[in-house]
């Protein structure tokens, strides 16, 4: 499981453009960071060897946050989990740091207007 993982956020990684930001980097160390199961500011900047005012002006000045960008790379992994049959919703909550499975449907369904098991159905169908 653990391998399948990994090959998840592997491709995950491989399929950001390359770009000299600090977004870019911090998208890159959230992904690991997320499946160790800390996804929070502080160890991003441990990661990052930054500060946490330094990473907040930089990402400020490429207009964006933290937050915004943590909640980006929730939404592009979820995706990715979901189709995989293997893993129940609960253990895609878990891996992307919701500590339930109602806060991450929640989250789900503001990013792609539905909810999780909606959108495993669709993608299931059409493979099928």
């Amino acid at each position: 499981m653990y391998r399948n993982l990994s090959d998840q956020i592997e491709k995950y990684l491989k399929s950001l453009k390359f770009e000299e930001n600090i977004a870019y980097e911090l998208k890159r160390r959230l992904a690991d960071l997320l499946a160790q199961g800390e996804a929070n500011a502080d160890a991003a900047c441990r990661a990052l060897k930054l500060s946490r005012r330094t990473l907040q002006r930089r990402l400020k000045a490429e207009k964006t946050s933290f937050q915004a960008v943590l909640t980006e790379v929730r939404a592009e992994l979820a995706v990715r989990y979901l189709k995989d049959e293997r893993l129940k919703a609960l253990e895609v909550a878990m891996l992307l740091g919701y500590s339930s499975i109602s806060s991450f449907t929640t989250a789900f369904k503001s990013w792609y207007d539905m909810p999780p098991a909606e959108y495993r159905a669709k993608f299931l169908s059409i493979r099928a």
